[in-house]
């Protein structure tokens, strides 16, 4: 689940706003709100949030090994905040 403070990167790997809330609905969608650049807020943008927002993501790529892990960007979509 994203947290308060979660980065939400855009497409192309830029930071284009962070996490204010998320809870589970009904349905058991997690649904969240976020401050977004002006750009970043039309309806069906694909955005990705590092949920729980790790510290330390590990090692860089390049010196990735068999078996090593690493915390990957969760795809989330903007929606209108008041859904009709």
């Amino acid at each position: 689940m994203a947290h308060t403070g979660d980065p939400v990167i855009g497409k192309r790997g830029r930071v284009v706003g962070w996490v204010t809330s998320c809870a589970i609905d009904n349905d058991g969608y997690l649904t969240g709100q976020a401050f977004l650049e002006f750009k970043s807020k039309e309806e069906g943008t694909q955005v990705f949030i590092y949920q729980g927002s790790p510290k330390v993501l590990g090692k860089p790529p390049a010196e990735m090994e068999t078996g090593d892990r690493i915390t990957l960007p969760v795809p989330a979509t903007v929606l209108r905040r008041f859904p009709k």
